[in-house]
């Protein structure tokens, strides 16, 4: 499963149990849950509603992961781009990663780039119009989440440990080859390194996708139950959603069975670079076939009908 995906899938399991449990502790939390709702919702002017989740209608999410944090706080690019669709009459989800290179039209400015530059020249709703102009597809609600997020759910477990594939230097911290026990810090650097992976960017979304599934696996363990206000104080401190915490929780019980079951989907292209022509000079870019595009617009579509 890919980087926001099993954080967000854990804490909407998170949310449905104890919105079910009638217990004191359970209302305590559920209050916290209600407190970071609240910090994190932040609607899209001017959308109005175009599917009803209490109808339980096909919908699609678009999940980023924002590269400012601490260190980087006015970088706002989305380095983590996904479409998911939940269809509940089908029992089905998909996950569709978008290259963050992806050569585009942006729309708002009039011209192409990498699509994840449509986040900081107009933040989300710049970024949703471009996914929805550039898939023909409409994105019925988003949810985001920046990199300090993940540096302190790491911290927060006590920590990951990971199976390095190859040696690298990021950030002055040195990745041996091997197993290897990361703080949030030295984890949040693990899985932003792209340029001296041989995969690229797509190499990086594999150790995404590692560290995420450490993290998920435990925010829904056993274990991880006693964690659950720190948790959601730092997802409701670290991301945005245009979704309420009632929409939130109705999501998981009454799309319960599709979220059960769920394909991955990797957008792939060629890379290029701009010769001030096609892109800026000297600036690399991943160009989607039409193929793949249409592709991909055509399951899309079909998975919203």
């Amino acid at each position: 499963m890919s980087l926001l995906k099993k954080i967000i899938v854990g804490f909407l399991l998170i949310m449905a149990i104890f919105v079910a449990i009638g217990t004191v502790y359970g209302l305590q939390v559920y209050r916290q849950m209600e407190k970071a709702a609240l910090d994190m919702h932040q609607p899209i002017e001017g959308r109005e509603e175009a599917v009803v989740i209490e109808n339980s209608e096909p919908m699609s999410l678009l999940l980023l992961g924002i590269a400012n944090d601490a260190k980087r706080k006015t970088d706002y690019r989305a380095n983590s781009i996904m479409v998911v669709t939940v269809h509940p009459e089908n029992g089905r989800t998909t996950i569709t990663s978008v290259p963050r290179d992806a050569y585009v039209e942006i729309v708002g400015m009039g011209y192409y780039d990498k699509i994840n530059h449509a986040h900081s020249f107009g933040g989300t709703e710049m970024m949703v119009n471009t996914i929805e102009s550039y898939l023909e597809i409409p994105i019925h609600h988003y949810l985001s989440i920046n990199m300090d997020g993940l540096a302190d759910l790491v911290d927060a477990i006590g920590g990951v440990t990971v199976d390095n594939q190859f040696a690298f230097t990021a950030e002055n911290i040195d990745y041996p080859e091997g197993t290897l026990y990361l703080n949030g810090w030295e984890a949040l650097q693990y899985t932003r390194m792209r340029k001296d992976d041989p995969e690229g960017d797509y190499g990086r979304q594999r150790r995404q996708r590692e560290v995420t599934q450490i993290i998920a696996e435990h925010m829904i363990s056993f274990s991880g139950v006693a964690q659950i206000p720190e948790f959601l104080s730092i997802i409701g401190d670290n991301g945005e959603t245009d979704l309420t915490l009632n929409q939130m929780t109705r999501l998981f019980t009454q799309y319960q069975n599709a979220l059960s079951e769920i394909e991955l989907f990797q957008m792939v292209g060629e890379g290029f670079t701009g010769d001030g022509f096609k892109g800026e000079a000297g600036i690399s870019y991943q160009e989607v076939s039409l193929e793949e595009l249409n592709l991909t617009k055509e399951r899309l579509q079909q998975d919203l009908q």
